[in-house]
């Protein structure tokens, strides 16, 4: 699945999340972790892992790819940071490289003050002016509200106060970064110093990635970052097929980004779904993006064609078992607010009226797909269900990755696509603001893939997000469906289900799940 991070002043000015105030997420230093797995789990060894696509980008700064962020979450040291523990506590904030952090009366001034002591990779000291430098990575070089005072003091200033703003300072791309480190993206290099449990030692484009351990870190008083492994060599381009067969042998330990959907039956037959292979709900969301800002998905009817005449079933099925379940919102049962959704058919097509929709507009769509199995399986059976409506002069482009990187370049040529999306914390407004309003939408880097912009709908999206509790939670479950019935920008096709498989040296009772990272490696062992 795919996601990507938009952290920019306009971002962090716009209606606060107030996840404060909805009691999920919460400050404080150190916190009693998740002992699922006592103290029991075997240290050492290197996890053999896989990955068919190639990672999106290696700069930190500029990954938001679901493998990326699970060894990034062990490689950055944030200012703040996601518990690790199961269920609704693993999204608790607690402090990370801030040992503590005061917010001015106006809601608008974040002072942190950072742990002395803290340490890169490389043995270089991490101070306020690596975290300023981090933030001037991810925003415009130019900015002025990103400022330092001393060595261990690092200032927020921003426009307008956001209580979104701790939740932010959380994710891996925010970790505190070395000077040395050029505003502008990197791309190839040999090892990046991180300040976290791990660091990347070793890195060839589209061949491999060593995640090895740092010497230097110590926790200073924070929530230890768990590290039974000695590392993880992840090797790219393993078709899936044969990442099935390697595990099954012991000569791979975990395909980092699934397997083919025609191997699961046999898997959950022969081993189940508590030990080698497992099954995790999630709060991933995967749903059809249409470009609304040119050629034939511009059309209201052409988008509400494709609504009806897409069988979610049929797509949640071919994934295999246990894939997750049909829906046509955006939101999912995980999600405050999410309300289920019954302006379209989950379970069958309603190809009389998709066709009646599409008629006179069905002309010419880009489908890009990424090229993995299930990929193109899928990629198959949806272009039958749009042949079948009358959507039939279609053009694809397969990506072996970067789907949704190139998907978010403002201006491209692509009309259709399947992406997923998965929540950087439980809150509507990940959802629906992120990829649906129109007022985030960029040169680059986009998450509204939709290129979705309606004035009425962007008002609705502002006030929701200003809105707190039950009411905030109300306003949100009316507006995903409210967007889809009267604007229909996305199609929401299931709620999915996170499958793993891991070979026999993987100790099982080590597999702890992360609601936002899914798999915890930091807690994973070798037998």
């Amino acid at each position: 699945m795919y996601k990507r991070l938009t952290l920019s002043l306009a971002m962090l000015a716009v209606g606060a999340a107030m996840l404060a105030a909805s009691g999920i997420a919460s400050t404080g230093s150190v916190d009693k972790q998740s002992a699922s797995q006592g103290s029991v789990a075997k240290k050492g060894g290197i996890l053999k892992a896989s990955l068919f696509a190639g990672i999106e980008n290696i700069d930190p700064q500029r990954s938001y790819y679901v493998p990326e962020w699970q060894y990034e979450w062990l490689t950055a040291r944030p200012l703040l940071n996601f518990a690790h523990a199961l269920g609704a506590r693993g999204y608790r904030l607690l402090n990370e490289g801030a040992q503590s952090y005061t917010v001015s009366r106006d809601g608008r001034t974040y002072t942190f003050h950072l742990r002395h002591g803290m340490k890169f990779s490389n043995g270089s000291a991490i101070t306020a002016a690596n975290y300023k430098h981090t933030f001037l990575r991810v925003l415009n070089p130019a900015v002025s509200g990103i400022q330092t005072k001393g060595k261990y003091t690092f200032i927020i200033k921003l426009v307008k106060a956001n209580a979104l703003l701790p939740t932010l300072v959380a994710l891996p791309p925010t970790g505190a970064e070395p000077l040395n480190f050029a505003l502008k993206p990197i791309t190839s290099p040999s090892s990046l110093a991180s300040g976290g449990r791990y660091y990347v030692a070793g890195y060839t484009p589209d061949r491999v990635i060593k995640i090895r351990k740092n010497k230097f870190y110590k926790p200073l008083g924070a929530a230890p970052m768990p590290g039974n492994l000695n590392g993880i060599d992840y090797t790219i381009g393993v078709q899936q097929d044969q990442a099935l067969l390697l595990t099954e042998k012991g000569s791979l330990d975990w395909p980092a980004d699934g397997l083919p959907s025609t191997a699961w039956g046999q898997l959950f037959a022969k081993y189940g779904t508590k030990g080698r292979a497992q099954v995790f709900s999630t709060s991933v969301s995967d749903y059809v993006t249409m470009n609304t800002s040119k050629g034939t998905f511009a059309n209201l009817s052409a988008r509400k064609a494709v609504e009806y005449g897409i069988n979610r079933k049929s797509l949640v099925k071919i994934r295999g078992p246990r894939a997750g379940y049909a829906q046509c919102s955006l939101l999912t049962p995980a999600i405050p607010g999410y309300k289920k959704c019954t302006v379209y058919p989950t379970n069958k097509q309603d190809i009389t009226k998709a066709k009646s929709l599409s008629k006179g507009h069905t002309g010419h769509v880009n489908y890009w797909y990424t090229a993995s199995t299930s990929g193109t399986l899928i990629q198959r059976l949806a272009s039958s269900q749009l042949n079948a409506i009358g959507f039939t002069n279609i053009d694809y482009k397969p990506f072996q990755s970067g789907l949704f990187s190139a998907l978010g370049k403002k201006g491209n040529d692509y009309d259709f696509a399947i992406v997923g999306w998965s929540a950087d914390f439980p809150d509507p407004y990940d959802y629906i603001n992120k990829l649906l309003s129109g007022q985030t939408i960029q040169d680059v880097q986009n998450n509204n893939t939709a290129y979705f912009n309606n004035a009425t709908a962007n008002k609705l999206m502002a006030q929701a997000a200003q809105l707190k509790g039950s009411k905030r939670y109300a306003a949100y479950g009316n507006l995903d469906n409210t967007i889809q019935k009267n604007w229909a920008p996305i199609a929401g096709i299931d709620n999915r289900n996170d499958r793993e498989f891991f070979s026999a040296r993987v100790d099982t009772k080590s597999i702890i799940q992360s609601p936002i990272y899914e798999i915890d490696l930091g807690k994973l062992a070798l037998k």
